[in-house]
């Protein structure tokens, strides 16, 4: 925003600088909450204002005569800090961030308090406000320096003295004038004492020391002078007068008894509406007082509640981000829960799916096993069908007289392993051997027609026993 804008808008410096700041915040994604006049710890000859929102705090330093008012200077997130210190005063608020790195000392003008419940509000720092008596927030007592303390103290007793001087009564105002007069002269004595042994004049105070008795009873002595000249009616001052009056009076009444009598008719006329004057202010002053104090009364019951809605503000603030809290914490569980459910139903399928593999797998290893088993069976009838049928054959053909005597010159004949044709020879269907097994298998056996390679024929059994061969137990 341009300078020559505001300029002819005529608009105050913080109007200037909440205008851009809003601008700046326009397409921001953190939400602005409040704008003030701050200090950011750093020497600056140009104004700082802070805007504040639910992730931090930026800090802008204005310049009236810059093309571009506001700059932005720095910018703090609340998520940076662990800890906040906040000491509150009338007219400021001082915030010492503590954090990972150094610790940041910021100074909010007006809005501290505001400040405060939007940290407490938008952020998970742990908040430590102060706690100090309320008359060290009052200006002139804040930065507990001696001379400031004085002149603070002064001043606040003559502007008290200005406000009760018409409320009290007339009939207390000499009372209220000697009262002031002795203490006045006591602490004149006070001080001389004070100035000589500063433990016998401050016996409440920590710090016994000639500089704070000479501003003690300095302080006590001009309050004191101040309040006797307060209180001192016109009437006192001007007795000599009056008497002389009275005197010139009685002179005239010698001389003259009806200008005497006359005289003292209209003196004591004059007594009495001074008396009604006087009677009439104090009543004023009575009806003043009255009316102040139920104003006042009206101010306290009114704080009173305000402070009442505030706390019940608060309870409910925190209220509903307990609840919140929970609701959260609560779907967070219910949450875990449904996945965990999820995550077990799908271990449960896991495993539900490797059974059923597993049983597929076994199932088809018992029936390849049982397909194996059948076949080997298959393989032996056949065998032991061809062994029975050559051992028939050759039963048959061979006489047991030349059986008998070609057994032991008779030579086996050996099949050639690539040709099972069985042809050309002279035992052929009769006793099967396996030349690598050394089993011979005879006609009808179990494995005599599943024998097809590596033959060797025999005659009779004898002739394959001779040769090294067994019978096959099947």
């Amino acid at each position: 925003m341009s300078k020559t804008r505001y300029k002819n808008q005529k608009e105050s410096n913080e109007a200037i600088a909440k205008a851009y700041i809003e601008n700046n915040y326009t397409n921001s994604q953190n939400k602005l909450l409040l704008v003030s006049k701050a200090n950011y710890g750093k020497r600056s000859s140009n104004v700082c204002y802070s805007a504040v929102d639910d992730k931090g705090m930026n800090f802008y330093e204005f310049n009236n005569n810059a093309e571009q008012n506001l700059m932005l200077i720095e910018r703090y997130e609340w998520a940076d800090f662990s800890s906040v210190t906040i000491d509150h005063s009338i007219a400021k608020s001082v915030f010492t961030f503590v954090g990972h790195g150094e610790n940041r000392d910021i100074t909010i003008e007006v809005k501290g308090k505001e400040v405060e419940q939007v940290i407490r509000n938008h952020s998970s720092m742990e908040v430590n406000v102060v706690k100090r008596p309320v008359w060290t927030k009052v200006l002139g007592y804040r930065s507990q320096t001696t001379w400031k303390m004085f002149m603070a103290s002064t001043v606040y007793t003559l502007i008290l003295l200005f406000i009760l001087h018409p409320l009290l009564p007339a009939a207390t105002h000499n009372f209220i004038m000697g009262l002031a007069l002795l203490i006045l002269f006591l602490s004149i004595i006070g001080l001389f004492v004070g100035l000589i042994k500063p433990k016998w004049v401050l016996p409440k105070f920590k710090i016994k020391t000639r500089k704070r008795v000479l501003f003690s009873y300095l302080y006590l002595i001009i309050s004191c002078f101040f309040i006797a000249v307060a209180f001192t009616d016109g009437e006192s001052t001007s007795t000599p007068a009056s008497t002389q009056v009275s005197s010139s009076q009685n002179s005239v009444t010698v001389s003259s008894k009806k200008d005497g009598a006359d005289s003292s008719k209209q003196k004591v006329e004059k007594n009495d509406s001074d008396k009604t004057a006087k009677e009439e202010k104090r009543q004023k002053a009575e009806e003043q007082a009255v009316k102040e104090e139920a104003k006042q009364k009206a101010q306290e019951q009114a704080a009173k509640e305000e402070a009442k809605r505030k706390a019940e503000e608060q309870a409910a603030k925190e209220e509903a981000k307990q609840k919140a809290q929970e609701q959260a914490a609560k779907e967070e569980a219910e949450r875990k829960a449904q996945e965990q459910a999820a995550k077990e139903e799908a271990e449960q399928k896991a495993e539900e799916q490797a059974a059923k593999e597993e049983a597929e797998r076994k199932a088809q290893e018992q029936a390849a096993k049982e397909e194996a088993e059948r076949k080997a069976e298959e393989q032996a009838a056949k065998q032991e069908a061809e062994r029975k049928a050559q051992q028939q054959a050759a039963s048959q053909q061979s006489t047991p007289s030349s059986s008998t005597s070609n057994s032991r010159n008779y030579k086996p004949f050996e099949n050639d392993p690539s040709d099972d044709q069985q042809s050309n020879m002279s035992c052929s269907g009769q006793i099967k051997g396996n030349k690598n097994s050394k089993i011979y298998h005879v006609p009808g056996g179990a494995y005599y027609d599943r024998t097809q390679d590596n033959i060797v024929w025999f005659c009779s059994e004898a002739d394959a026993q001779a040769a090294g061969y067994r019978e096959s137990q099947r």
